[in-house]
């Protein structure tokens, strides 16, 4: 349960219980250029070093084979369920009552986000690790994947949802605090594709720059785009959350270890996207 606990507790501690009106807040129209850029050239700039210096089956076996005494297979498994698209909507689907931009803001960067995954690993093609390396000289956790590497789509939607949540944080004075938090929690499950063996270094860290592009559009689009400021976009957006969340209990996701944390998402995303549907309801 190490992403739902990560994200739960990071909330209340980064966000204030009383709005201090003497503290700079966040606006939809404001765009912090910045914070968008910077992480984009340093996730490029580390991907571009990888590739040419020709290491990343190297660099993958170090870190694969590390993984195993960082933490065992089953919170693996959970770290890397969370960075998929159904488990990442369920995490989301709470701050709907409080936050609904930021759903929207990952619902908009999607299609963006989808074409460069799928994308990549259709024109690209790439062997995964269990495609090229002797079966047992690494760890594999959960279903054995053997094509369409690059690039990692778990860590694609992990950093756009990162670059949604620390782009369009509602206070400008904590933006580094949460950037912390949730750059954290990207790496992590952009690290965990390694662990459980389903991808190459090079894939996590092209997924983490198409990711965080993907996850600046989205914010930026939401800053023109208000439907989630009006009681149908808020409804919208919690029924999606709430059919997606409830989809997550019946489908396989690859990760038997982690089938109780699945449905503890499940319940998560769905008692979320309830509990907005109610307000709404009720406002």
């Amino acid at each position: 349960m190490l992403g739902l606990a990560a994200v739960t507790h990071a909330l209340p501690l980064l966000l204030p219980p009383d709005p201090d009106p003497e503290l700079p807040a966040a606006s939809a129209e404001t765009f912090p250029r910045l914070w968008a850029t910077i992480p984009a050239i340093i996730l490029t700039a580390l991907a571009l070093g990888l590739a040419l210096d020709g290491s990343n089956q190297d660099v993958f076996l170090r870190i694969n084979a590390a993984s195993t005494d960082w933490l065992p297979p089953a919170l693996w498994s959970a770290i890397s369920l969370s960075g998929s698209v159904l488990g990442m909507i369920a995490l989301l689907a709470p701050t709907l009552k409080t936050q609904p931009r930021w759903l929207a803001a990952a619902f908009l960067a999607a299609p963006l986000g989808v074409l460069f995954s799928q994308g990549g690993k259709r024109y690209f093609d790439v062997m995964r690790p269990a495609g090229v390396l002797e079966a047992g000289s690494f760890q594999q956790i959960g279903q054995k994947l053997y094509v369409h590497a690059f690039p990692s789509g778990h860590t694609t939607t992990a950093f756009l949802v990162a670059a949604v949540l620390i782009l369009a944080w509602p206070r400008d004075d904590r933006r580094s605090r949460a950037a912390l938090v949730f750059l954290s929690i990207a790496t992590l499950i952009g690290l965990s594709r390694i662990a459980v063996g389903a991808h190459w270094p090079l894939d996590v860290l092209t997924g983490a720059v198409g990711g965080w592009i993907s996850g600046s559009l989205g914010v930026w689009l939401s800053g023109r785009l208000r439907f989630w400021q009006r009681p149908g976009g808020i409804r919208t957006l919690a029924t999606i959350a709430l059919a997606t969340s409830l989809a997550m209990i019946f489908v396989d996701l690859g990760y038997p270890q982690a089938k109780l944390y699945q449905i503890g998402l499940a319940a998560w995303g769905i008692g979320g996207a309830a509990a907005a549907l109610m307000r709404e309801r009720m406002s």
